[in-house]
């Protein structure tokens, strides 16, 4: 996966958002006509690891704005259940979660209430996103819906194949 990259995704909802992600410095904006700008960024000194796209689910070393606003941040361990990849985040009072519904999307919540599943190819930093029909998607909600899933990716498998890939060292957990 190239370390800088700048991708544009067709919101079915809200026209062209860009996504600037660079790796190697862990950042990750999004922006576009009508969006809030979102930058979520990584401490130069976290502990990077590969299996996190931004290098660190370690909220400590992860600082996310909206707006130039800062926002709050939570992320799960990441470890043997799909639910321990959640990533929650509360802007101005509203609090979000992106978590995996399966091995490739993720659902995004605002308030509880479901908004669609976000996708992420991670070779390509493609993201496509289904908004849930007859609910209210607003661009904010949409930005950073974008921006935690390019951050932290999408969809996590089951908890049977997690637990194997730890025992036998070949996954997220090793």
């Amino acid at each position: 996966m190239p370390l800088i990259q700048t991708c544009v995704v067709e919101d079915p909802l809200h026209g062209a958002v860009i996504v600037h992600t660079d790796i190697e410095r862990g950042g990750v904006e999004v922006a576009g006509d009508g969006f809030p700008a979102v930058h979520l960024r990584r401490d130069e000194d976290a502990e990077v690891t590969p299996y996190v796209p931004i290098g660190t689910r370690d909220t400590r070393h992860l600082a996310l704005t909206v707006d130039g606003v800062p926002a709050g941040l939570a992320t799960g361990r990441g470890r043997f259940t799909r639910s321990s990849f959640r990533v929650d985040a509360t802007v101005g009072g509203t609090h979000y979660r992106l978590h995996p519904r399966d091995e490739d999307g993720s659902r995004l919540t605002r308030d509880g209430t479901g908004l669609g599943e976000l996708m992420l190819e991670p070779e390509t930093v493609e993201l496509m996103a289904v908004w849930a029909p007859g609910v209210a998607v607003t661009p904010r909600d949409a930005a950073i819906g974008y921006a935690l899933a390019t951050a932290f990716g999408t969809g996590a498998e089951g908890s049977v194949t997690l637990l194997l890939n730890a025992l036998t060292g070949g996954g997220p957990i090793g």
